[in-house]
């Protein structure tokens, strides 16, 4: 038996080096001849690499993932019958010894035929002939599929160094093939744009509305409802939304409701004091405070809590903002809440109300009493929003086995899944409703 070790064939067209990427067959195996020993791809093909003799596999000198170059030894077969292999470059042609022709003429000699006259020397020649050429041809590539990405060997390593599909790049080499100045190209692109260029948003083109136009109208979507749709729209499509709902006692709540009611000449509603509970528990989970710039792919963590409440006017919603309510008395939030409705409802609220929000509530229980929850929609590009129910009286089990009627509070709370997880939202809305269920709590927290 001898140790024949193979070397890596040259695939012609000028390559030098060729990745391996899949072995099939492993050390100990017993093959034959011809049988696939594993797949090469160069920059240009994907080939199968058979064996050039029957034997058993004695040790693969190459790992799958491996750029080689041509004519390295890629596996030893132990074998009774070696075969001579050449590599482009590394054997000398044999001379021979060619024998001057003659102009004699050639001899006469029979000339054997088979049934239907043909030579049967020449057809046994063309045979041979045509077994050497498919001998000599190079291996046949196999069938790339449509969507294989062409790259050097070298290219498709660097690519995993760096972590880049190389699907995502559009190549600008020769037919399209990704060079290593590609996917350069393509990290320093910020991620947003990495993504729509790989994976392109698909526009749907809506169906127009047919209806009986002697019985409907039809008026612009402008204006502040224009702008209010555009605004949702963006905010659907750029923020995975996740909600959770959750349910707190809102019974001390009422009753702080009401002190501050009796002894304020301005009327407090629920809404001011969700609004100052919200600051602290803001400050203890700042990720809730946060937004991603979708621009440069990073978190921006605000160190201020400006929250805006969503505001019912007969043209839609409009959101004031209230800012720095963690400096602000509840009072003073009820007070300036109660201005910028009234500015926001009759048009006249500056621009500067509108703006620098880091998180919003919306109060879901107006104009309805069935209402029980919903999904509130985050304003962009704030990180989340929380909506607040009405409260009503339930029945609840108390610690000591008895049930008592009690306030019930629901809320619910939309956030951005880039940024906040569920068990972050979970933690945050336990510290927020803790200050909801006990007010010295809460007002020990400003």
């Amino acid at each position: 038996m001898t140790a024949f070790e193979f070397r890596l064939p040259d695939p012609g067209e000028g390559l030098t080096e060729a990745e391996i990427t899949e072995w099939h067959v492993q050390e100990g195996d017993e093959i034959e001849e011809d049988d696939v020993l594993c797949e090469i791809e160069t920059d240009k093909a994907v080939s199968d690499v058979p064996s050039p003799c029957p034997g058993t596999i004695e040790d693969r000198s190459a790992s799958e993932g491996d750029v080689v170059d041509i004519g390295t030894v890629i596996v030893t077969i132990e074998t009774e019958n070696p075969p001579q292999q050449q590599v482009s470059g590394d054997v000398e042609p044999e001379e021979k010894d060619v024998e001057t022709e003659t102009e004699e003429e050639p001899e006469e000699k029979d000339v054997e035929t088979d049934e239907k006259g043909e030579d049967v020397e020449q057809a046994v020649q063309k045979v041979e002939s045509e077994h050497v050429e498919q001998a000599a041809a190079p291996e046949a590539e196999t069938d790339v599929p449509e969507d294989r990405v062409f790259a050097a060997p070298r290219t498709r390593r660097y690519a995993r160094e760096e972590d880049v599909d190389l699907s995502d790049i559009d190549g600008s080499g020769p037919e399209g093939r990704v060079l290593q100045e590609d996917i350069d190209a393509y990290l320093q692109e910020p991620e947003p744009e990495r993504v729509e260029r790989a994976h392109p948003s698909v526009a749907i083109e809506p169906d127009p509305i047919e209806e009986d136009e002697s019985r409907s109208t039809r008026r612009d979507l402008s204006g502040l409802r224009g702008t209010i749709a555009e605004n949702m729209t963006r905010s659907k499509t750029i923020i995975p939304h996740l909600t959770s709902g959750f349910e707190a006692d809102a019974s001390e709540l009422v009753a702080l409701k009401e002190r501050l009611d009796e002894k304020h000449d301005i009327h407090i509603t629920y809404t001011p004091l969700l609004v100052k509970a919200v600051a602290p528990a803001l400050k203890e989970f700042p990720i809730v405070n946060a937004s991603i710039d979708d621009t440069t792919d990073e978190i921006v963590e605000k160190h201020y809590y400006n929250i805006g409440v969503a505001t019912h006017t007969d043209d839609g919603l409009i959101v004031p903002v209230i800012k720095d309510v963690d400096t602000k008395s509840i009072i003073e939030i009820a007070d300036e809440l109660q201005t910028l409705a009234e500015q926001a409802r009759d048009r006249s609220i500056d621009m500067s109300a509108l703006q620098d929000g880091t998180f919003t509530v919306t109060n879901l229980a107006t104009y309805g009493e069935h209402r029980t929850s919903g999904t509130p929609i985050i304003n962009h590009p704030e990180a989340a929003i929380l909506g607040i129910g009405r409260i009503r009286q339930k029945p609840v089990a108390t610690d000591e086995g008895t049930v008592e009627v009690r306030h019930r509070l629901g809320l619910d709370l939309s956030y951005d899944h880039r940024l906040i997880d569920g068990a972050v939202a979970n933690q945050f809305m336990e510290f927020l409703i803790d200050g909801i269920e006990d007010p010295d709590l809460l007002l020990s927290r400003t």
